[in-house]
């Protein structure tokens, strides 16, 4: 069965036969199934699944591990010994990075367990952001929200998590709530650990993915990455389930820059199944041109000892140590190997031996959220009149937008161009920012008509994005003399004036009348030659 982590005796187990599990606060749910969660998921195989949505429509920008960030992001749940591993790592985020946390926790209870277990390991409380809402575990890094960049608008993207943990597959459909952001969701039953986000345009994951949608083939797992993500996938051998249970490549395989990847090695388990896989990876990655370090990694009393399961938060690197005896003596040279792979980069150890049995620590335990784009400016992108084409006055057009800001946007505005960007008049002020406005087309004559939707906060910053392509309004087209809209009145206009001479056929719609007199003639040149050089 899929993620079954055989139960260690000191891991709590649900009771799970006849009911949905729980939220548990101080449950020690590993990171893998249990065997009473893999039970109820087979009683209840329909039990869970995301309604799919249509994929974003913008250009697509996945962020990285190494990339900025707002925030690291953490699901405030599990045992003491856990939760003051993700104090310890507030402490570093918040004080080192000067970076923000963000914590979900589940009532006024652990708000106040919360903010004293931070206080007493000295995070910087004022950086710290919290979120009420249900959880089942810890394993944020698998169930939260993966951000993702549309159009320059921070968006958020899903798939199913354990049907078995509902509160924690809700999580990332919630925060898009909260944080006001766009929502998409994938028919992936899919982890976030088991996939990483490297170069600008590939992601990397293990067979699992495959192995857990037997309905969809491998090239249709690698299009709905593609839609969703942006991103070409490279689908690696996974681990044995003896491993460590999960599958996911965050075990094992970390990028740590543009071209550089963090690799474990397996001294102690040379040519097996793990160390094999590692090493045809390592090598792969050095045949791209990558630069490739390599960690050691060990199995020890069935528990998975990995160094590349670590936390990067900005110019700050979160990796685990250990006290198990065979591991510790390793301590250094992850060190050391870290220190070589991000330079620059202020490497931390954090003591994970109390999770790490739980087959994961502190990679899976979070999620990085990127910077905004605009900066402390709001962030807006037009989803649809994208390509050019021709309205009616009279019409009613939807305009769509998404939005992105590190506070809230209080309203926008939706103006109106007609000459192709230059100049913006506004026709509607202080509208909600729900994404849509209904617009009337204005009769008059443009070829380079741009919409744009401004944005704007309670401090006065805004930002904003206007359609891609200039589109044709059919309306009154005005009697300026420049008829072929090179903005100056010339040689060439009363060339074409003379084509039209005589009666129009349509008083209406007749460029060359200046006169307005139904007819292109004599008083009609004279007006011509009134406006000649004349920019208009």
């Amino acid at each position: 069965m899929r993620h079954l982590l055989p139960i260690v005796a000191s891991l709590a187990c649900l009771s799970l036969a006849n009911a949905m599990p729980g939220d548990a606060d101080g449950e020690a749910l590993p990171r893998a199934m249990t065997e009473a969660e893999v039970d109820w998921a087979a009683k209840h195989p329909a039990a869970g699944f995301k309604a799919l949505t249509a994929p974003p429509t913008g250009p697509l920008v996945a962020t990285t591990e190494y990339q900025a960030s707002q925030a690291i992001f953490f699901g405030y749940s599990g045992t003491s010994s856990w939760k003051n591993i993700i104090a310890l790592m507030a402490k570093h985020i918040t004080t080192t990075a000067n970076t923000e946390v963000w914590v979900v926790v589940t009532s006024s209870s652990q708000l106040t367990d919360m903010t004293n277990r931070f206080n007493t390991n000295g995070v910087n409380m004022s950086k710290v952001r919290t979120f009420t809402a249900p959880l089942n575990s810890i394993w944020a890094r698998d169930y939260g929200p993966r951000f993702i960049h549309e159009g320059g608008c921070r968006v958020i993207v899903d798939s199913t998590y354990y049907s078995s943990r509902p509160s924690d597959d809700a999580i990332p459909s919630f925060l898009a709530g909260a944080l006001k952001m766009s929502y998409y969701a994938t028919d992936l039953l899919h982890s976030g650990g088991n996939y990483h986000m490297a170069e600008t345009d590939t992601g990397y994951c293990t067979r699992l993915v495959v192995n857990d949608n037997p309905s969809k083939t491998e090239t249709q797992i690698k299009e709905i990455f593609r839609a969703y993500y942006g991103l070409f996938s490279q689908i690696w051998t996974q681990f044995p389930f003896s491993v460590d249970g999960t599958g996911h490549v965050d075990m094992w395989f970390i990028p740590v820059g543009p071209r550089s990847v963090i690799i474990s090695d397996w001294p102690l388990n040379s040519g097996s199944s793990q160390d094999l896989t590692c090493d045809a990876t390592a090598a792969e990655m050095v045949s791209r041109g990558w630069t490739v370090t390599r960690v050691p990694a060990y199995l020890v009393g069935g528990v998975h000892y990995t160094y590349t399961n670590a936390t990067i938060a900005n110019n700050v690197a979160l990796v685990p140590s250990y006290t198990n005896a065979t591991v510790s003596p390793s301590n250094p040279t992850a060190l050391a190997a870290w220190q070589a792979a991000m330079p620059g980069t202020t490497i931390i150890q954090v003591p994970c031996e109390n999770i790490i049995s739980a087959a994961g620590a502190m990679h899976c335990i979070m999620m990085q959220v990127p910077t905004s784009t605009g900066g402390n400016n709001p962030v807006t992108y037009v989803k649809n009149l994208n390509t050019s084409q021709s309205l009616t006055p009279g019409a009613t057009v939807t305009v769509n937008w998404i939005s992105d800001h590190v506070r809230t946007i209080s309203a926008v505005d939706v103006q109106l161009s007609t000459d192709g960007g230059a100049t913006f008049s506004t026709i509607a002020a202080n509208e909600a920012n729900d994404g849509a406005f209904t617009w009337t087309v204005p009769d008059l004559y443009s070829t380079q008509a741009r919409i744009r939707v401004l944005a704007k906060d309670t401090l006065g910053n805004t930002g904003g994005d206007m359609n891609d392509a200039d589109l044709t309004i059919d309306g009154v087209q005005p009697r300026n003399g420049d008829l072929d809209g090179d903005g100056l009145v010339l040689g060439s206009d009363i060339a074409l004036a003379l084509l039209d001479w005589g009666a129009c056929a349509d008083t209406t719609n007749c460029p060359a009348d200046l006169d307005y007199d139904g007819n292109v003639g004599a008083g009609d040149i004279a007006l011509f030659l009134l406006l000649f050089g004349d920019p208009v």
